[in-house]
């Protein structure tokens, strides 16, 4: 068989936890960063909720939209998070300091977001 297919299928993720994590608001979809170090939670207020699982702690709350936040996706370098919502916006966000970099305006809900594999 070839090696490098093999240890492509190779776990590099917990394979379970072992606690929970708790939020004020429903969780509507989730995604890890490509480290593995940071969840991002979308809810159902429209927050997006960033956890550290170094310290199993919130790193981060982002006011980001008015309704419930649909999707989620990390650039490569984990620097920004796309987030759309069903008040038919999608937005870019940098994580570090929690600031809008751009907004966009749909005639519709956006229900699915992905980056560019190349950030393009």
């Amino acid at each position: 068989m070839n090696l490098e297919l093999l240890e492509s299928f190779g776990q590099n993720f917990p394979e379970d936890f072992d606690g929970n994590l708790d939020c004020v608001s429903i969780a509507i979809t989730c995604a890890f960063n490509r480290q593995g170090t940071l969840l991002a939670v979308g809810c159902n207020d429209g927050r997006i909720v960033i956890w550290d699982f170094l310290t199993r702690g919130i790193a981060k709350f982002v006011n980001a939209h008015v309704h419930p936040v649909c999707s989620l996706s990390w650039n490569r370098n984990g620097h920004k998070l796309l987030s759309a919502a069903t008040d038919n916006t999608v937005a870019i966000w940098d994580v570090l300091t929690g600031e809008n970099d751009k907004v966009f305006r749909f005639p519709s809900p956006v229900l699915k977001i992905q980056w560019h594999p190349r950030n393009r």
